[in-house]
């Protein structure tokens, strides 16, 4: 036996020598259930796992695809400035200008105008209509839409998409229906909070039971009731911040507690809500965040965006985190929209049912004739399949939206009314943003903010791109120290768009040589001799690819593929040779087509620890 320390060199003088593997390996990544995640150190992530995962999604058959357009439906600008909120009830779209007027859109876009000053003189005793308004909230009850903008008395719209302000049927009178923000129907109750009056933040104001315009004050039989809940919050300030409704419980949220009551106790005839229960330092930033899905409540706090569930066996409500993964990217936005009250008026959220998507959207800034870009942040969640992802939809400024008895997704930005389109084959299916409202140059192209010109010359060749980037975590192949020679690459993809795949190695991303961009009227730079600051990439190996189902050079009608990437239809070797010990793959392009990653695929072979 030979001693090592004795003979480091070995018994008879020659170094050590570490086998070298001549067999092609390969790693394949086709699981994508991670999604996107900024809190952890992409050096620990798996590859499941996205560090950058803008306009893509997780798709219903498991693969990573970008995410649906949007196309105009319907144009509101005759009548209304900009659209405050929207609402689907009795299969028409109904939307709240900013000037206090209200239209409706039929299921072909038709838009009649429903609200304003002369239609309300109209009503006994000549009133006027809404003023201007930041804010609009909808409940559906006994048949009725309700709508409360906290300013003016509430209004009610009836199946017949009659208007008129909501007032107690046996007085005949709206003396006593309070001025609030938040409506919500639950139970046998519609529910309004938010008062803007002195005094009365905390004051929730609940029906009769079974009519929806009695309150304190109207003609007996009448069981209503106010409750003020400031006593009972426990810290925190007191002004209720947003109303939902969660399974057999009202939730009453505030900036850092939720109170869980019940409603529909009496004593001696006397309607006694029962506030029993209290979330301590979980809140609500809006009212428009909160959504009731299933068995779960979502909605965004000032710390993140929390889920509210039953405990399983106990039955209590309980509340967790569910943007641990994104909490970073969650916080950099609401730092950008520092006011409370366009928190509360300009954050806004939707439930995508048919793609199980939570959609939070935050402008980027709190002015809103400033904003150029509402933040989408997307909560994929399907707990039958087990499915919790978050993607970030980036490129769209839209301010409210709403959800149709079919599950389409309805989107307002200015005037206009946008749909989604949708996920599945067979369904109406999108891939261009702004479709009918806006197009690209003569070269495809469009401006840098991916919006393009408006209106439109010709509707069939319309819409900007999507621009998508996905960047996965390093990996080492699970032999950090050893070296490797990558040798080729395959993707499995559908659709027929093009991408642009690049290839880092060894922690080099960004450039350290690149000085800044030179300002755009010449090539001057700073005085210390640098320019703006502005990332540029270092990968080691880029290439141009196209989607398996494109149709190549000779079978293009238009010539789109001529000159085109390496089609990833084709089972062949396409070179990718470099050498690595830790890498990580980035792709992006603009998606005017469909486009889905099925799974990537790297051959390579190992070497030595020396690089």
């Amino acid at each position: 036996m030979v001693d090592s320390f004795l003979f480091p060199q070995g018994p008879r003088g020659r170094s050590a020598q570490v086998s070298r593997g001549n067999v092609l390996l390969d790693a394949t990544i086709r699981d994508f259930s991670g999604g996107w995640n900024v809190v952890d150190n992409d050096l620990n992530l798996s590859s499941k796992f996205a560090k950058t995962l803008q306009n893509m999604q997780r798709g219903i058959d498991g693969a990573l695809n970008v995410r649906p357009g949007t196309e105009l439906f319907a144009d509101t600008s005759d009548h209304l400035d900009e659209i405050v909120n929207c609402e689907y009830y009795n299969n028409f779209i109904v939307c709240v200008g900013a000037n206090g007027k209200i239209v409706r859109i039929d299921g072909t876009g038709n838009v009649k105008l429903i609200w304003d000053d002369n239609l309300a003189s109209a009503l006994k005793g000549n009133p006027s209509g809404w003023s201007t308004t930041t804010f609009v909230s909808f409940a559906q009850f006994n048949g009725d839409l309700i709508l409360c903008n906290g300013v003016n008395k509430p209004l009610i719209i009836n199946i017949s998409m009659d208007v008129s302000y909501l007032q107690d049927l046996a007085d005949l009178s709206n003396a006593n229906t309070p001025i609030a923000r938040f409506v919500v129907a639950h139970g046998r109750y519609l529910v309004m909070g938010g008062s803007l009056s002195v005094g009365e933040e905390d004051r929730l104001f609940i029906s009769a039971t079974d009519v929806g315009g009695t309150f304190v004050g109207d003609s007996s039989p009448n069981d209503a009731v106010n409750v003020d809940l400031g006593s009972r919050v426990p810290s925190g300030s007191n002004v209720i911040k947003g109303l939902g409704r969660f399974r057999d419980k009202l939730v009453v949220m505030f900036e850092n507690a939720t109170l869980i009551g019940t409603l529909g106790g009496f004593v001696d005839s006397a309607h006694v809500p029962v506030f029993d229960d209290a979330i301590e330092n979980v809140g609500s930033i809006s009212h428009r965040t909160i959504q009731t899905i299933g068995e779960d409540m979502i909605f965004g706090d000032r710390a993140g965006i929390s889920n509210m569930k039953r405990a399983l066996f106990t039955g209590n409500i309980q509340s967790d985190r569910a943007s641990q993964l994104i909490d970073p990217a969650y916080l950099t936005s609401l730092a950008k929209v520092p006011a409370t009250a366009s928190q509360e008026d300009r954050i806004w959220s939707l439930w995508d049912s048919q793609s199980n998507n939570y959609m939070l959207f935050i402008p980027d800034t709190d002015v809103a004739a400033d904003t150029t870009e509402t933040r989408c942040l997307v909560y994929k969640k399907n707990t039958s399949l087990k499915i919790e992802s978050w993607q970030d939809w980036r490129n769209w400024n839209f301010r409210s939206g709403c959800r149709s008895a079919l599950k389409r997704i309805f989107l307002t930005e200015g005037a206009n009314v946008f749909i989604l389109g949708e996920e599945y084959e067979g369904g109406k299916r999108i891939f261009k943003d702004y479709e009918k409202q806006q197009e690209m140059w003569d070269d495809e192209t469009s401006w840098a903010d991916y919006t393009g010109w408006s209106p439109v010359a010709d509707e069939k060749d319309s819409g900007v791109p999507i621009r998508f980037i996905w960047e996965l975590p390093w990996s080492d192949n699970n032999k950090r120290y050893i070296t490797k020679g990558s040798r080729y690459i395959n993707f499995d993809t559908q659709g027929d768009n093009r991408f642009t795949a690049q290839m880092f190695t060894d922690n080099i991303f960004i450039s350290r040589s690149d000085l800044g961009e030179d300002w755009q009227e010449d090539n001057l730079k700073w005085t210390d001799d640098l320019g703006w600051d502005v990332d540029v990439f270092d990968p080691s190996l880029e290439m141009v690819f196209e989607g398996g189902d494109a149709p190549g050079y000779g079978r293009d009608e238009y010539g789109d593929d001529y000159g085109g990437g390496r089609p990833t239809r084709l089972e062949k070797l396409i070179a990718w040779t470099t050498k690595y010990k830790l890498w990580k793959l980035r792709i992006s392009g603009e998606a005017t087509k469909e486009l889905k990653f099925v799974s990537v695929t790297l051959a390579y072979q190992t070497g030595s620890i020396r690089r």
